[in-house]
């Protein structure tokens, strides 16, 4: 009796550990889902508008002209939700619903832009526009955070920003953890019901019987669980290769491993520089590369760079709580390490090959 009383308290902490960390997690990716769909939604507003100005000048309107259209399109529209402006590539602004916006200019340490599959990426806004690139995620701002998404003008030095306010979509996300909640909290509440009788039934019957099966059904289940975890480490534990056949323009050539400075993807092709400056692209994802690296002499500073210890030229401080590496030879990418990389990369960096 006094194992029982012990056990059930045991069972429903283990229970409701579980289920809050289920909800945290179901919470979180729901959310990150939700607000991936808007920066989607901001994209195709940024990239359609934006489309339209390029059609507009290659029909020989002039730049005056197609930025006089914009700015009444979009004059005295509410900023409260969403919007759209214009910077130029100084991060100026050149279009804004608000006429006394026009002719500012974004300070370089304005605001930052939060990317990737869990806005783990950090970027730094002004120098987004600056480099004209394509990318959104969620903006940081000392007074406001919303949803934006930049989208360049082609043959023009204009960038399309499409803003959207995330307060608005607070309501739907509260909403959905509370009924997150009291599901997790439903099924937990159940759950322990269901031990509690399950326990209360198994002291009416033969308790020794039934945990010597339980104790031969564990070790049971163990040494199966044992099995199927080594045949699943096996295939990652793959021997390290010294080489690799890749693609050089209108030939196949073989690349040592040593001889390549970094590996980087771009528009779904993975290319390759040797220390040499030699570029060259294969068909392999850097999941598929990285497992048969030399960890010790690679580490995958993102989820888009490889990086050699032999290439780091330079690593300069970049922003508050970031790195920037320089390479050679010189990376057509900006390699940056981001907060959560920063310890395992100073560890890697230091490390006694």
């Amino acid at each position: 009796m006094k194992l029982n009383k012990l056990l059930l308290p045991f069972i429903l902490i283990i229970l409701g550990i579980i289920f809050y960390l289920s909800f945290n997690f179901t919470f979180t990716s729901v959310t990150n889902n939700l607000l991936q769909q808007q920066v989607e939604t901001s994209k195709n507003q940024a990239n359609l508008i934006s489309n339209i100005l390029e059609i507009r000048l290659k029909n020989g309107v002039s730049k005056n002209d197609v930025l006089s259209e914009l700015q009444k399109s979009i004059e005295n529209f509410s900023t409260e939700n969403s919007f759209v402006c214009m910077f130029d590539n100084t991060g100026k602004e050149i279009c804004h619903p608000n006429k006394e916006r026009i002719g500012q200019t974004l300070s370089e340490n304005n605001s930052i832009i939060k990317l990737g599959s869990n806005f783990e990426i950090e970027n730094n806004f002004k120098n987004a526009i600056i480099n004209e690139k394509s990318t959104g995620g969620i903006r940081k701002m000392e007074s406001h955070t919303e949803i934006v998404y930049l989208s360049p003008v082609k043959d023009s030095e204009w960038i399309i920003a499409s803003h959207s306010n995330i307060d608005r979509h607070k309501n739907i996300i509260n909403d959905l953890k509370e009924r997150l909640l009291f599901t997790f909290t439903t099924i937990w509440l159940v759950s322990s019901l269901i031990i509690f009788f399950f326990l209360n039934f198994i002291n009416r019957k033969n308790l020794k019987e039934i945990s010597d099966n339980n104790k031969i059904t564990s070790e049971n289940y163990f040494n199966e669980l044992k099995s199927i975890q080594s045949n699943y480490i096996k295939p990652e534990q793959k021997k390290e290769i010294d080489r690799l056949l890749v693609d050089k323009g209108a030939k196949l050539s073989p690349v040592f491993i040593d001889e390549i400075a970094y590996v980087f993807t771009q528009d779904r092709i993975t290319y390759i520089y040797e220390h040499n400056g030699e570029k060259a692209t294969i068909n392999l994802t850097l999941d598929e590369l990285y497992k048969s690296f030399n960890k010790t002499k690679f580490y995958r500073v993102s989820r888009q760079v490889i990086l050699s210890i032999k290439s780091i030229d330079k690593i300069e401080k970049y922003g508050n709580t970031q790195l920037k590496v320089s390479v050679k030879p010189i990376s057509p990418i900006d390699i940056i390490i981001s907060k959560s990389k920063l310890t395992e990369f100073k560890k890697w960096v230091g490390k006694i090959n």
